[in-house]
């Protein structure tokens, strides 16, 4: 078996995810936006509930869709699910621009969003390519790629947005994840072998069987986390651009949330790094708890800033603080469940994820509507203060489920 360098691997796969989120944060930081210049949806409330939608039909399909990928990595290789993220939402997301109306723009979103899901298939690569006790900070370093280029794609985004317009962001979009297609294909190793367990055949043809997987009760409750925290973290995510659009104004409404986003993808990078070299060396709530506290405090301060300055400072903390958890967690997962059943359980991972933030855009477009703008991204920082009982009870079982 060939012998794989498990760091030129991670930096391969980290510049593949850097590029495949610049060209996501070129697009969808801006919809609110997009909304009411190319399809006329102007209205406060109606732009909110346009927005959840959008973002919770391209949730629903991925939650359904990312826990088949992952069984199929588990059963073909992670890089090829890596690669068929990467193409196929080279095409799909630039196609959502000429949707030329508001069903048909769902409707793609849809398709985009069934075939995508990078990270999930990064993450999974990652994890059964590095070594168990480089795990914390190889999925903390991979995680740095995700703000990185979040960054990168917002500034890029308001810029290209603002001078250039919309076709032009989706199409960069779909040209970033291209090149990262590319590169994976020709630069990533994986040294795959298939199970040894058959595909059950009968009169003739396979049958796929589906069912929930084998994991282990410590392995559902992390699920569970998974689930809970963006819920909370991301109910406010879709409508930033409306909190920036009432304190600065239409005007270079894509512009400044290009910025207070780079921010706040900043203050990610930084978590990535710091939290996933200390999960190895840390027992998780001793971050954890702390992170969440910090997080809710930051979230609910930045409700009532009324100057993009402070927007921009807050955010930044927030991300900070949330941007922490997701390594911790991931590092336990990737400890706790069967090598073998990684690429399905980091499927799991990201229909749960994503799941939740589903239900968060939902939640948040029903608080806009009743609450206004600022009162979503207050009910956010609730959340996440609630979250720290949840937190403690969610990892006492975890420990009880190791021991017996």
């Amino acid at each position: 078996m060939k012998k794989i360098s498990w760091k030129r691997n991670l930096a391969c796969i980290w510049i593949g995810q850097l590029l495949a989120m610049a060209g996501t944060s070129m697009v969808l930081p801006f919809i609110p936006l997009f909304l009411r210049e190319k399809l006329g949806i102007a209205a406060e409330a109606q732009r909110a509930m346009a927005v959840s939608m959008f973002y919770s039909v391209g949730m629903f399909s991925f939650c359904l869709s990312n826990p088949i990928w992952g069984a199929l990595g588990d059963r073909y290789g992670r890089k090829l699910m890596l690669l068929r993220a990467y193409f196929f939402t080279a095409l799909t997301f630039p196609a959502m621009y000429f949707m030329p109306t508001w069903g048909s723009l769902i409707v793609m979103r849809f398709f985009a969003s069934m075939f995508s899901g990078t990270v999930a298939a990064a993450q999974a690569l990652v994890a059964v390519t590095t070594p168990d006790k480089h795990q914390g900070f190889a999925l903390g370093t991979l995680s740095t790629a995700f703000w990185s280029g979040n960054m990168l794609g917002m500034v890029a985004g308001g810029v290209v947005v603002h001078y250039c317009g919309y076709m032009s962001a989706f199409l960069a979009c779909g040209g970033a994840f291209l090149i990262a297609g590319i590169m994976t294909l020709l630069l990533v190793e994986e040294n795959f072998v298939p199970p040894l367990k058959k595909l059950a055949v009968k009169n003739g043809a396979r049958r796929w069987k589906l069912a929930l997987p084998d994991f282990s009760f410590g392995v559902w409750v992390l699920l569970g986390l998974f689930f809970i925290l963006p819920l909370a973290r991301r109910c406010d995510e879709p409508f930033l651009a409306l909190l920036v659009e009432l304190i600065s104004g239409e005007e270079k409404a894509a512009l400044n949330t290009g910025w207070v986003t780079a921010l706040a993808a900043a203050g990610g990078i930084l978590s990535g790094v710091f939290f996933g070299y200390m999960s190895d060396r840390c027992k998780p709530l001793q971050l954890a708890i702390p992170a969440l506290a910090a997080a809710g405090v930051f979230m609910i301060i930045q409700s009532t800033a009324q100057s993009l300055l402070v927007l921009g400072m807050t955010r930044f903390l927030v991300f900070f603080a949330a941007g922490g958890l997701e390594p911790i967690f991931l590092a336990m997962l990737s400890q706790t469940v069967d090598p073998a059943k990684r690429g399905s359980a980091f499927g799991w991972t990201a229909s749960s994820r994503v799941f939740g933030g589903m239900f968060g855009a939902l939640i948040g477009g029903a608080v806009i509507a009743w609450l206004g703008t600022r009162g979503v991204f207050a009910f956010g920082g609730i959340l996440m203060l609630l979250l720290i009982p949840i937190l403690i009870g969610a990892f006492k079982l975890i420990k009880r489920s190791k021991r017996s």
